[in-house]
């Protein structure tokens, strides 16, 4: 195997928890089918922290791939296929990997308080859901584009560091129904915790 796919790979496993979510929820808007989705991000989020570790370690495995071709070309003299290239390919998976990784890690980094969602009291009705599997910014993304697309709330704010959803709503009844399967086509398994500032 050589540095080129090796870097590739490692990028891929690195966006995948992010990446993976958002493709369900351009999807669902298209109006693409996602059955079987529900579960999906929460079992990519369990793994995370394992594909992390790995995808550094790809990436750093194929920098010692490229470096050690290079080596041998030099005592051979033999010429590099597809250097600038290489060095090209190792430069954005290693950006990509780095990316995501503090995408990842700023909120615990920062501290959860300064990601933490404050509950404003106003003439909007409150809905607060809990939303398992979500795990960076790319999830929340995801979470507030496919309750948005119902069109049945004014706003929404969700917070992967408090695996909650907060959808604020102008109705008499919020359908849960809707949400939930808003949310299960992109790969969330949602539960409401509190709705109109009661608890449930």
């Amino acid at each position: 195997m050589d540095a080129k796919k090796v870097s590739i790979l490692s990028a891929l496993a690195a966006s995948s928890c992010c990446i993976l979510p958002l493709a369900l929820l351009g999807l669902s808007l298209l109006g693409i089918g996602t059955a079987g989705a529900a579960g999906f991000s929460s079992t990519l989020g369990s793994v995370k922290w394992f594909i992390m570790p790995l995808a550094a370690t790809g990436v750093l495995f194929s920098y010692w791939l490229y470096f050690r071709e290079k080596k041998k070309c030099r005592t051979t003299g033999c010429k590099m296929a597809g250097s600038s290239f290489t060095k090209i390919m190792l430069t954005i998976s290693t950006l990509v990997v780095t990316s995501f990784f503090v995408w990842s890690v700023y909120p615990y980094v920062l501290g959860t308080d300064r990601n933490r969602v404050m509950v404003s009291e106003s003439s909007a009705q409150l809905a607060v859901f809990k939303v398992e599997g979500m795990t960076c910014g790319g999830c929340e993304i995801a979470v507030n584009g496919a309750i948005t697309a119902t069109g049945l709330v004014d706003s929404v704010k969700s917070s992967f560091t408090e695996s909650r959803a907060y959808l604020w709503y102008n109705q008499d009844q919020l359908d849960l129904d809707v949400i939930n399967e808003a949310l299960a086509s992109v790969g969330y398994v949602a539960e409401l915790v509190r709705e109109k500032g009661g608890n449930k």
